[in-house]
């Protein structure tokens, strides 16, 4: 990867989402090993009638809206979000996602990397083999 300076999302790995809603995808274009350690940059795809719940927790997102249209719901007021669209969602407010139109809402989502579970485990999978080659240094 050193040496990649473009590319296609639609060549990266596809994450399992499916813990949002089902059939959700996720591909992680900037995170932990891929750039950008403190950050993820995920690009999301939810399909026609997809709803992700109500939650909350305390890391913001910022996202931009690249296809479709869908709906950012920020204590309870939904707001449309469509292509070339931004919208911002401050950590510890409750919030949700729905696609209620007929094809996919497409976005950008950026968040802490402690927001993203695959790529926390990545940056801590990325710190312990630096912490052991450390100690293998120092012995």
């Amino acid at each position: 990867m050193e040496n990649e300076y473009t590319g296609r999302i639609a060549d990266l790995d596809l994450f399992d989402a499916s813990s949002l809603a089902p059939e959700v995808t996720k591909r992680v274009i900037y995170g932990p090993g891929r750039f950008w350690d403190d950050y993820t940059m995920r690009h999301f795809s939810l399909p026609a009638g997809t709803v992700i719940p109500d939650h909350v927790h305390d890391w913001p997102h910022y996202m931009i809206g690249l296809g479709g249209k869908g709906h950012v719901t920020v204590e309870g007021k939904p707001y449309e979000l469509s292509a070339m669209g931004w919208a911002h969602v401050p950590g510890g407010l409750v919030h949700g996602y729905e696609n209620p139109g007929p094809e996919h809402f497409v976005f950008l989502c950026i968040v802490p990397t402690e927001g993203d579970p695959h790529m926390k485990l990545q940056r801590f999978r990325m710190e312990r083999r630096k912490r052991k080659e450390k100690a293998g240094e120092e012995l």
